[in-house]
């Protein structure tokens, strides 16, 4: 990751406390035993017009539309440069929440993020 703005946004909860490390598969799986709880999740982020999500693998096709193997994200500046990055997020988990047109599983409204290792 070259240049990593901060993930800020208004609505994001910014005092989450210490975020539990989670796999996506396992928020994918299990997403209602984290629901309203701050996250942590490794995963490959990757952006466009009316479009934010997490996939576990890179080179996901953004067009193909299957959504129930990411999640949406929620908070990361619409002015990230790259159009995919393996990234460590940290934020608060929700169903309640589907991003664009409700079509993932969940979304997580993000407060930091970091490249992964």
């Amino acid at each position: 990751m070259k240049h990593a703005p901060p993930a800020v946004n208004s609505f994001c909860e910014r005092h989450i406390g210490v975020p539990q490390p989670v796999s996506l598969s396992e928020l994918l799986a299990n997403g209602q035993q984290y629901e309203g709880r701050a996250v942590s999740v490794a995963g490959y982020y990757s952006h466009g017009f009316e479009y934010s999500a997490l996939y576990s693998d890179a080179g996901v096709d953004i067009y193909a539309r299957d959504y129930t193997k990411g999640i949406w994200i929620d908070g990361v500046s619409p002015f990230f440069v790259e159009k995919e990055a393996h990234v460590l997020l940290a934020g608060v988990y929700t169903q309640k929440s589907g991003g664009h047109l409700a079509r993932w599983p969940g979304s997580l409204c993000v407060v930091q993020m970091r490249p992964a290792s």
